[in-house]
């Protein structure tokens, strides 16, 4: 800018310096009119040199500018130099390389046929011993005997090398061999490191017996992990029973250690080795049934327990009463605490409120008939109560467990139509819901009809002895009675009072 702005004074100046001879050869009649002009051209000077100056360093800037160029330029030719040096040194390498290189191919080609000519024969039996190494080392890894002796794969790694065995080699083949077969038929105590189910290491005993198990002192069985090298907890244990017995086998072997005297000698042993044990684990329980089931199985085991609440209920109420009436059986005076009481209490206030009240002896009769069986009927809803709902829980039960059914195949076709037939796990919830709701439907009816027949055959047994000790009561008042001859009807004058129908 500075540059440009300098260009255009000096383009100015001859202009500006033929304006300043021109009015020097003016006469100086006019020199008083041109002293402005002789001011302007004294400030055109002024400007003349600061724009000179600007012209001086403008240079002395780009001057600067090209020196720094040149000595840029000088050190990236001594970079691409040095670069160019490199490039051959390692192009001089490459070439050393490769003869190398090519020198240890030859020397590689000629000791591999120095080995087939000096091994002859017996190549193939290095190879033979070579693949037996390989698969005893996997063999190694998955045995249940390495969570005692860590480590022992790592002894065959020859295996994999292309030298000839030695015979320190051979003889360590042999004796993992020996030790496998020996160590797989016997009984051992030692302490290892066993991961839990929550994934915590401890340091415990251990009993293995062969390779099929390994116990804790708890009783525990644990599970061997080839890929970890390490002993866990199995997710899965079998039943109590087993446990107890495992841990009772681990307190003898822990006796036999030490002297003492065996407990037990019995243990459940998954000749597997370990396979069908890890398969418990995935058993659902029954937590994980009830949970398959979904709603609608929730719904059913609900109303299963109220099911079963009260026919527990109805059954100790209908003890008590069947106690209370026995005690009723033997007792000389009516009691209010028991149905058979009541109801021989309603036929004795019966009795007492007509007395003295002139009827005849059929009319009597009718009048503690309709009382004993207004009484009955007070005392069946009591008997009865609670049949007619488990009589519902009975029919409802199945119905919602085909309702499960029906939801669960849907869910199942559903994913059919999304993700096809090619995993059957896919698959599993819908058809386990489908099975379990049916399981659950008809584990509640089943115990549901049982109680209402037994509920309804005790409180039929309960309606029986009142009816027939009430009756026998009855018969008893009419055996009192001293029946009239045919009289006329009520109101007559020969109707007489209760009290002189009765004796005693």
């Amino acid at each position: 800018m500075r540059f440009i702005r300098s260009l255009s004074v000096a383009c100015l100046l001859p202009v500006l310096s033929m304006s300043a001879v021109s009015i020097a050869s003016d006469s100086a009649a006019v020199a008083q009119e041109l002293n402005p002009a002789l001011q302007a051209l004294t400030a055109q000077q002024q400007l003349l040199k600061d724009v000179q100056g600007f012209v001086a360093e403008d240079k002395a800037e780009q001057q600067a500018r090209l020196q720094l160029f040149l000595q840029d330029k000088a050190q990236q030719e001594a970079l691409l130099k040095a670069a160019k040096t490199r490039l051959q040194r390692a192009a001089e390498e490459q070439e050393r390389l490769k003869a190398q290189f090519d020198r240890n191919e030859e020397q590689l080609i000629e000791q591999e046929t120095l080995l087939k000519q000096r091994t002859g024969q017996l190549g193939e039996v290095f190879g033979v011993v070579k693949e037996q190494s390989a698969e005893l080392s996997q063999q190694l890894q998955a045995s249940l005997v390495g969570a005692e002796f860590i480590g022992r794969a790592q002894s065959l790694s020859f295996a994999s090398d292309k030298a000839v065995p030695t015979m320190a080699q051979l003889q360590t083949l042999w004796f993992q061999l020996q030790h496998e077969m020996t160590h797989s038929g016997t009984i051992s105590h030692f302490n290892t490191e066993v991961a839990d189910t929550d994934g915590r290491i401890e340091a415990q005993p251990v009993v293995r017996v062969g390779t099929f198990n390994a116990i804790s002192s708890k009783g525990e069985f644990l599970n061997w992990q080839p890929e970890r090298q390490q002993l866990s907890v199995l997710a899965g244990q079998p039943e109590s029973s087993h446990q107890q017995q495992a841990a009772e086998f681990f307190s003898a072997v822990s006796s036999d250690d030490k002297g003492g005297e065996a407990s037990s000698e019995y243990l459940l042993v998954d000749i597997s080795s370990g396979q069908l044990l890890a398969l418990i684990g995935q058993k659902p329980g029954l937590l994980d049934q009830i949970r398959q089931g979904g709603s609608v199985g929730y719904i059913i085991l609900a109303l299963g327990v109220m099911g079963l609440l009260t026919a527990i209920y109805k059954l100790v109420r209908l003890n008590l009463v069947r106690h209370k009436i026995t005690r009723q059986l033997k007792a000389e005076q009516p009691s209010e605490d028991n149905p058979l009481g009541r109801v021989l209490l309603a036929c004795q206030q019966k009795l007492q409120q007509i007395k003295d009240k002139p009827v005849t002896s059929e009319t009597l009769s009718d009048s503690l008939n309709s009382t004993l069986d207004e009484a009955l009927l007070k005392e069946l809803p009591a008997l009865e109560s609670g049949q007619s709902m488990l009589k519902l829980l009975a029919a409802a039960a199945p119905l919602l467990g085909l309702l499960g059914t029906v939801t669960g195949m849907i869910g199942t076709f559903q994913s059919i139509t999304l993700f096809g037939t090619s995993d059957p796990k896919l698959m599993a919830g819908g058809i386990s819901q489908a099975l379990i709701t049916t399981v659950f439907g008809l584990v509640v009816a089943i115990p549901m009809l049982f109680s209402h027949g037994l509920l309804s055959s005790q409180s039929r047994a309960l309606l029986m002895i009142l009816q027939e000790k009430s009756l026998a009561q009855l018969n008893q008042l009419n055996q009192l009675m001293i029946w009239q001859p045919a009289v006329e009807p009520v109101k007559k004058p020969q109707d007489k009072p209760v009290s002189e129908l009765v004796t005693g």
